[in-house]
């Protein structure tokens, strides 16, 4: 198989982003690269509005997936229908490794542990219909004089008429289960997958725009947040947790100010209740004055002007004492 150079790696992952970003410019298509001999495939209008919405559904299901067709350690096992008609059917089975017999040259296979079923693509139609498509469609492999593998993935459109479907994805209806849209649409989505970065695409959970990483996650590394932002989003996802913590902190004052005004009683040492209930404030909430005003305390000022939402819990604090 011919190695493709970073380079081209990168461009075909932010090609991916591109198309499923941004129509074709007018009067241009979309188009996958077939062997020399073969027409190219190219549909516009509404073909190419169906492809980019049917490569979309498959990388958001890849995405959802944890950036995988399969649940780790686990393989597909094809196996013929029965009945009359030459029909395969796949299941998930655990991972099998050869191991060598004591005191034979001969080797057995073993299972390794079994799949976790809680993996979000154990449930996932992607593996289904990955393997279905590989199934009708396999690539063409050979080697040249230098004792290097080639393989060719053909587009769809030379293998018409296509064999049936075994499986199909929810959004899609046996009628056009074999158009060309679909069918272009499952086979770019294996060539992104072939690229060898395909896991530097993401998509920006703030404004849905896919884009592609710098650089790689590390192993074991988790969003603490929600999930991954492209550049033009950069600095909401702070802002955010900023403006919540504030909120927080802000909420945190009035109920510690309703506590405070509820039980206040005028005396001769607190004889202002603004004073007394921003004295109360200042001594238990020192961090969230910092957060809400970058300052060490507050004033009479701070409860005259949240009057209305420290009376409302204050009314709140009498009604559940009744």
């Amino acid at each position: 198989m011919r190695i493709l150079s970073y380079t081209e790696k990168l461009e075909t992952v932010a090609f991916t982003a591109k198309v499923l970003n941004d129509p074709p410019p007018r009067g241009k298509v979309y188009a996958l690269a077939v062997p020399v001999g073969l027409p190219s495939v190219q549909s516009g209008g509404e073909d190419a509005e169906l492809f980019r919405r049917y490569l979309a559904e498959l990388v958001n299901e890849w995405l959802r997936c944890g950036k995988k067709v399969m649940p780790i350690g686990a393989e597909v096992w094809a196996s013929h229908c029965p009945g009359g008609e030459p029909q395969w059917t796949h299941r998930l089975v655990p991972e099998q490794y050869s191991v060598p017999k004591r005191g034979h040259g001969s080797t057995k296979r073993k299972l390794r542990q079994p799949i976790d079923e809680s993996d979000p693509a154990f449930a996932s139609w992607l593996w289904k219909v990955y393997w279905d498509y590989l199934n009708r469609f396999p690539p063409t492999i050979w080697f040249n004089n230098l004792g290097e593998v080639f393989a060719w993935y053909l587009s769809s459109v030379a293998s018409l008429p296509p064999a049936p479907p075994t499986a199909l994805p929810p959004f899609l209806s046996v009628d056009n289960a074999n158009s060309l849209a679909w069918l272009d649409a499952v086979l770019w989505f294996i060539l992104f997958l072939n690229c060898g970065h395909a896991d530097l695409l993401d998509r920006c959970r703030f404004c849905g725009r896919f884009f592609v990483r710098a650089r790689g996650k590390r192993s074991g590394q988790v969003y603490k947040h929600g999930g991954p932002s492209c550049g033009n989003c950069k600095g909401v996802d702070s802002k955010e947790r900023s403006s919540d913590s504030r909120a927080e902190a802000r909420k945190r004052m009035w109920e510690v100010a309703a506590c405070a005004s509820a039980d206040w009683k005028r005396t001769h040492r607190t004889p202002d209740r603004f004073s007394a209930v921003a004295d109360r404030v200042n001594a238990e909430c020192r961090k969230e004055i910092f957060i809400t005003t970058r300052k060490d305390r507050i004033g009479p000022i701070w409860v005259k002007r949240n009057e209305k939402e420290i009376q409302e819990r204050v009314e709140a604090l009498c009604n559940a004492k009744g």
